[in-house]
């Protein structure tokens, strides 16, 4: 599965030359993944029930088990991801947490994901 390539600082479309980029493999489902675990609950005007909640967890004490679920299922549920082989989630007082994975794709690739922050 192709997409377009997005700048890995900016977020924009890559260019090449003046002309789109894409990527694809594991490249196209780690920039998935980076999507989805960016976009909060509510923010995509299209369909607000995309994205995930963090404000029902982050700052929120005993939340951890909430907010991990919440992250598990949004990598989990990414299109090219066939297993979650490590994950870990720390949360700490002040409203930060950082979540290393681990997945495999469908075509047996593996993506590693590590100090990713969340909700920043």
């Amino acid at each position: 599965m192709r997409s377009l390539a997005l700048d890995a600082t900016s977020g924009d479309l890559a260019l090449a030359s003046g002309r789109l980029t894409l990527v694809e493999g594991a490249a196209a489902i780690a920039q998935r993944l980076d999507g989805r675990l960016s976009l909060w609950a509510g923010d995509w005007f299209a369909d607000t029930s995309v994205g995930v909640p963090f404000l029902s967890f982050l700052g929120v004490k005993g939340a951890a088990p909430l907010a991990e679920a919440a992250l598990r299922r949004a990598i989990a549920s990414c299109p090219g991801v066939a297993s979650i082989e490590a994950f870990t989630f720390a949360a700490s007082a002040d409203r930060r947490a950082v979540v290393d994975f681990r997945v495999r794709t469908v075509t047996g690739e593996i993506i590693d994901r590590g100090g990713y922050q969340v909700g920043v």
